[in-house]
């Protein structure tokens, strides 16, 4: 009888800690850490405390009303069996049907595997697998864009020479400007940072940007064919790349634009992964 009713007190609880849980688990990606950044857009943070706070408090108050309830029972109740006897019974909890509707629908603990991942793990973000998928390039639309002609000399070169910085540019702006009728990306050096995803020909390799519009399940690819020599980094390492736009005018407008790299260096993962930033901004 005792065990029974421990097993009726906690499953009365179990739907409240499982809403205490997944509001923890927000207010743990989202507060004092970056962490909510590898599932959802920067502008969520805000939306995602709120959330987490008000299911926290929800929980908390769901666990702290049944607790006070099931201290408010009666322990036994004096009464009589079926043949009249006088005996001490245990209050039955029913709601006239005969039986208890203290548990909720059992679909609803699927939510404890998430929740219990986020507030012990990080998992990473979207990499390789995701944008090597067909059919999930982001529309990079036509633009204006500003001449490169004007880039500056790098620092310590002599007046007048013709040594110049690699101009930071997010793959967004790369991807557009190989398509610019004015070619403004010819014979110019450029900085690109990405992730690195395997390429179908020895010496290739895609150097990619996922970006959001939401969160990670609209996730959109853009990505640029790398041409370098030397074995390519490891796949879903972030690198910074140094090269020229190789134009190919045969290739289909949906092909992925290709950079001949001069330099590259591994950097770490950035702090947005999904926003799609020139290699200074990251």
């Amino acid at each position: 009888m005792k065990a029974t009713a421990v097993t009726a007190t906690v499953r009365g609880l179990a739907p409240s800690l499982l809403v205490a849980l997944v509001g923890a688990a927000l207010l743990r990606i989202t507060v004092g850490s970056d962490v909510f950044l590898q599932y959802v857009k920067e502008g969520l943070r805000i939306p995602l405390i709120a959330s987490g706070i008000v299911l926290l408090g929800l929980g908390i108050a769901g666990v702290v009303r049944r607790v006070t309830a099931h201290r408010q029972e009666p322990v036994m109740q004096f009464g009589r069996d079926a043949e009249g006897n006088a005996v001490w019974l245990r209050p039955a909890k029913d709601d006239g049907h005969g039986h208890d509707h203290d548990h909720g629908p059992r679909v609803a603990w699927l939510l404890t595997i998430p929740a219990v991942l986020l507030l012990c793990l990080t998992p990473p973000p979207l990499g390789s697998f995701s944008a090597s998928r067909e059919g999930t390039d982001a529309v990079v639309e036509p633009a204006k864009y500003a001449d490169l002609s004007q880039q500056p000399a790098a620092p310590g070169s002599a007046a007048g020479a013709s040594v110049t910085v690699p101009t930071p540019m997010s793959l967004t702006e790369f991807i557009g400007r190989s398509h610019d009728p004015n070619k403004s990306l010819a014979d110019r050096k450029v900085r690109l940072t990405g992730f690195v995803s395997p390429g179908a020909q020895p010496g290739e390799w895609y150097l990619n940007r996922l970006v959001v519009s939401c969160c990670a399940a609209d996730a959109r690819r853009l990505r640029v064919l790398v041409h370098a020599t030397g074995p390519a980094p490891a796949t879903d390492s972030w690198v910074d790349l140094t090269g020229v736009w190789n134009p190919t005018p045969e290739a289909p407008a949906t092909t992925a634009p290709r950079i001949d790299v001069s330099e590259q260096h591994a950097v770490p993962q950035p702090r947005a992964p999904y926003r799609d930033l020139p290699p200074s901004d990251q």
